[in-house]
């Protein structure tokens, strides 16, 4: 077993674990640092960001940098593919969806992905699993077009989605607790033995705030600050 497939153990919740998980636009505020060191970006801005969270937060900090990367490349939809070892559960509400969100989460919809649109956003679920759900995030994202797309993976060990995370322009490893960021340094460095650009953040804390990134509504300071270093990482 690899050091990172060890570090994803850590961070993720047990297969068994069950717990739940006016629109506002996501602008960095003006001399605000990110508080997480990431890789050296790269000069151009990703097609695809992949997050590696605990199951629990997978949705919220999925929806979250989708909500950034609407903002950062001003495109009116974002693909967000959710995978845990649990079918996530939806959010109680979701934004209303923008048109060109509609059409994305239909288009994705006819072709057989659990996909609902939300604000800017098409979210799909993944099935649980893990052959299913790498299958379909595959197909997902190929199917995405020219929309920025996140792969938020939350859930046990899942070597079958290795290629994928391989593939992306950024992968963020989000961690709930302080305790975890030296493990989720190494993890950092692993995939950067990938050539697979990487960095971490923090979950943001507050409640309301992973809920309505959950929904696609907003982004409230808290996750603004959380989610500095992987918006920095980006452009």
């Amino acid at each position: 077993m690899s050091m990172l497939h060890s570090l994803l153990d850590h961070f993720v919740a047990p297969p068994g674990d069950s717990r739940p998980a006016a629109h506002e636009d996501f602008a960095v505020p003006h001399g605000e640092e990110p508080d997480r060191a990431c890789a050296e970006p790269a000069p151009r801005t990703p097609s695809g960001v992949a997050v590696l969270t605990p199951a629990v937060h997978a949705q919220s900090v999925g929806a979250a940098l989708g909500l950034a990367l609407a903002r950062r490349r001003g495109v009116p939809a974002v693909l967000v593919c959710v995978w845990t070892a649990e079918r996530p559960a939806r959010p109680a509400w979701r934004a209303p969806a923008l048109p060109a969100a509609r059409r994305l989460a239909a288009a994705l919809a006819a072709r057989g992905h659990d996909a609902r649109p939300a604000g800017r956003l098409a979210l799909v679920r993944l099935p649980p699993e893990t052959g299913d759900g790498a299958a379909q995030a595959r197909r997902a994202l190929a199917a995405a077009g020219a929309a920025p797309t996140v792969l938020a993976l939350g859930g046990p060990r899942a070597q079958a989605f290795d290629a994928l995370l391989a593939e992306q322009d950024l992968v963020v490893v989000a961690i709930a607790n302080s305790s975890d960021a030296a493990l989720a340094s190494l993890a950092v460095g692993e995939l950067a033995a990938w050539t697979v650009r990487a960095c971490v953040c923090d979950v943001p804390q507050a409640h309301p705030a992973r809920t309505l990134a959950a929904a696609g509504l907003t982004l409230l300071p808290s996750a603004r600050r959380s989610l500095a270093g992987p918006v920095e990482a980006l452009s």
